[in-house]
């Protein structure tokens, strides 16, 4: 379920590219895989929530993004539960035409793995930020923040209300 999870966010900040392979850069099918996690509000509580091994892991489906071409291109993302879905724009970012942004995806108000923090129900947001590597590969990474940890399950690590996860992404084509 953790990986599931993790394999719904996906977004990434990183390598270098050129004007020229960006232009090339067209929408389709790509591995995902999270590099890293940054939880810099939990005390770490969250990095093993989404990299329990603590190593780069794929995504067990592929994702679909946008080419330079489909800009802006409004998708659905399926998140792994307990998040659901989210429509988002993706856009050029503001490093020009070899980035790409989705900004501002609501998540429902969810229950936060109940496992481990039964009746922590937290709100959600998701930013992602990609950068063209080449016509075959971006990086990038997705911000999670998480709000209203006022219930009594939730993680008393939490001491910082939106608490904002960074996922650190790469995406290679299939």
């Amino acid at each position: 379920m953790v990986r599931t999870l993790a394999a719904g966010l996906f977004l990434v900040v990183g390598c270098e590219s050129t004007a020229e392979e960006a232009d090339g850069f067209l929408g389709g099918e790509f591995e995902a895989t999270m590099i890293s996690v940054s939880d810099n509000c939990g005390d770490g509580s969250f990095d093993t929530l989404f990299l329990p091994d603590g190593e780069a892991t794929s995504f067990p489906t592929p994702m679909e993004l946008p080419g330079v071409a489909d800009l802006p291109w409004t998708h659905t993302i399926t998140f792994a539960p307990p998040f659901g879905d989210t429509q988002l724009q993706f856009e050029e970012g503001k490093l020009g035409a070899t980035s790409m942004q989705a900004l501002d995806g609501v998540l429902d108000t969810v229950e936060l793995q109940p496992e481990v923090w039964p009746g922590c129900y937290v709100n959600a947001t998701v930013d992602f930020f990609l950068q063209l590597v080449d016509s075959n590969a971006a990086t990038g990474s997705a911000i999670l923040s998480l709000e209203s940890f006022d219930e009594a399950g939730c993680p008393a690590e939490v001491t910082v209300d939106p608490c904002d996860v960074k996922l650190d992404l790469r995406w290679q084509r299939l």
